[in-house]
């Protein structure tokens, strides 16, 4: 086999599971924001029809999209239900950029070699999500 054969196929791996990755991430925000908007339509239809009959508009029920108009706000309302959620992010950001600084340092390919600092952007997130949660856990009292 040629060497110059196997140097494009690493590549092709290390990168097809890269982009394979970003891909699932893009389609579970895609598939979580089609049933955010289900919702509204089914929550509009139901306005419509109290309309229709005369009777009182129905009070916006409690779904996930009253009050979480941006993504820091829904994580800070998720950390009143789970504290350590951002020690546990962090951790898991920490172990993606470590393994990711790891696989393009073993790329048997020159130039993906020296990519292996960019897992060091994801460590350095995780580590500031460490910083934060110590920094803003509750005291016991």
């Amino acid at each position: 086999m040629d060497s110059s054969n196997l140097v494009s196929r690493d590549a092709l791996v290390i990168l097809t599971w890269v982009f394979g990755w970003a891909i699932i991430i893009l389609i579970f925000i895609y598939m979580r924001n089609r049933r955010r908007h289900k919702t509204l339509e089914l929550i509009h239809k139901e306005r419509l029809a109290a309309m229709e009959k005369g009777i009182p508009i129905p009070e916006w029920p409690d779904y996930d999209i009253n009050g979480k108009s941006t993504l820091i706000e829904g994580l800070r309302g998720r950390r009143s239900q789970n504290p350590k959620a951002y020690l546990g992010a962090g951790a898991l950001l920490v172990m993606i950029g470590a393994g990711i600084c790891l696989a393009f340092y073993l790329a048997g390919v020159a130039d993906l070699r020296l990519l292996w600092p960019l897992g060091l952007i994801v460590v350095f997130i995780g580590i500031g999500l460490f910083i934060y949660y110590f920094l803003t856990k509750e005291g016991k009292a």
